[in-house]
């Protein structure tokens, strides 16, 4: 009974609250009194997700090493512990580090550890304790082997995710249920759209020869009309017409050249090493709100939630309302996002081949590689001509802007006559 009430307290106050408690500098301006309202229902939330996540507290590791040029031990990130003396954690926080790691429990004993195999495609790596295996056993009741329970994932479920002190490090809801992320496993046609056309269709600015499109003959110029019937008024409605295609399917496309209609049929491929670049602006807004991780893409199976944990506390487990280990934690996105891993894709990954820590870095020079033949020969196709302005449009972009600074700052200075009261 205490338990399921104790559940019930956990669902009303995080749906009263949200992370306010948990993160109060995310709540401008409190008076005091506010203050300790919030202190009062963080220390009763804590109190009873406490019991929930106490369990899977046990399973859950800090990652200690000594970066390269550093001048003393950091933590990177945190583990799951997965059999006797085994720890997956993440492996692009502790590669730095490779040579020097070593494991921390909740109770603060630590213990060395080496890279057993890495899983690069996930950026996963399973850790080994550097003890004989008998005395590995021993150390279960103080790093218990996680057990995943199979779970439905659903829109708005809580989960939650521990410290190895058995405190909260951070909650959420599931917002994006799982889906890959990696843009080589999706469809690609070989086109690159000419984005300042207006007519009916989407014309080709060029076509990429190692790919179906050029294979079929369309060529720069060419009008794609529709695909598999389905009428194409712009790059986005490709992109939509292309979601549930995988490579290896066949589609037809109907193209316009010199003004003739005709119809081919295209095998999709999988698209190049990196579908698309990540821009310094992007880059910043997705660090707003705190560091994130250095890999948080290109996953195969992921599940998002708008948990808030710090870059250095992913790779350990991820609880339900009822205690039960359904995944990890994979990696903080950006200020809204953390991906995780259901505990069924964290066996299978388990099951398969790992790398050695050569082989795992081999294969990720040779992406980046990849990376910057792609954008030598994509780039100089992307750089658009840049049309001068027009005087009265400029004047009217300054007047707008002026008017957004006045209407900030006349709402800054309202914020700030409210704290000063």
């Amino acid at each position: 009974m205490k338990s399921m009430q104790g559940l019930g307290r956990i669902i009303l106050v995080s749906g009263l609250l949200g992370s306010a408690f948990a993160e109060q500098e995310d709540v401008p301006l409190m008076r005091p009194d506010e203050e300790k309202i919030i202190e009062t229902q963080n220390a009763a939330f804590n109190e009873v997700i406490g019991e929930t996540i106490a369990a899977a507290a046990k399973s859950t590791v800090r990652i200690w090493g000594k970066p390269v040029r550093s001048r003393k031990a950091e933590m990177l990130a945190y583990g799951t512990v997965v059999g006797d003396g085994k720890i997956l954690t993440k492996w692009s926080e502790v590669e730095r580090a490779e040579d020097s790691l070593y494991v921390q429990s909740g109770s603060e004993e630590s213990f060395k550890a080496v890279v057993a195999g890495v899983f690069s495609e996930e950026d996963l790596v399973l850790l080994d304790i550097s003890m004989p295996l008998g005395d590995k056993r021993e150390l279960s009741n103080i790093l218990l082997p996680a057990k995943f329970s199979e779970t439905e994932w659903s829109y708005g479920r809580f989960v939650s995710a521990p410290h190895a002190n058995g405190k909260l490090a951070g909650f959420g809801v599931v917002s994006v249920l799982e889906r890959n992320l990696r843009e080589t496993d999706r469809a690609h046609l070989g086109i690159l759209a000419d984005q300042d056309f207006k007519g009916k269709g989407l014309k080709i600015a060029s076509v990429q020869p190692e790919h179906g499109a050029a294979a079929a003959g369309i060529q720069s110029g060419d009008v794609i009309l529709d695909i598999d019937g389905r009428e194409i008024s712009g790059l986005q409605e490709l992109r939509n017409a292309l979601t549930n295609k995988q490579p290896g399917d066949i589609v037809k496309l109907k193209v316009e050249t010199a003004g003739k209609e005709r119809t081919v049929e295209v095998l999709l491929s999988n698209r190049p090493v990196f579908g698309e670049f990540s821009l310094d602006r992007l880059t910043q807004m997705e660090r707003m709100g705190g560091e994130v991780s250095m890999v948080r893409g290109e996953f195969s199976k992921v599940v998002q939630s708008d948990m808030k944990i710090q870059n250095n506390q992913v790779g350990g487990p991820v609880v339900d309302l009822e205690g039960k280990i359904v995944g990890i934690t994979l990696a903080r996105a950006d200020r809204t996002r953390t991906y995780l891993m259901s505990g069924a894709a964290v066996n299978e990954i388990l099951k398969g081949k790992s790398e050695t820590v050569a082989e795992a870095r081999a294969k990720m020079e040779l992406k980046r590689q990849k990376l910057a033949d792609q954008r030598r020969q994509l780039m100089p196709r992307m750089r658009v001509p840049q049309k001068p302005m027009d005087p009265e449009r400029a004047e009217r972009h300054m007047s707008d802007l002026e008017r957004l600074l006045g209407r900030i700052n006349r709402e800054l200075e309202t914020l700030d006559g409210r704290r000063s009261r």
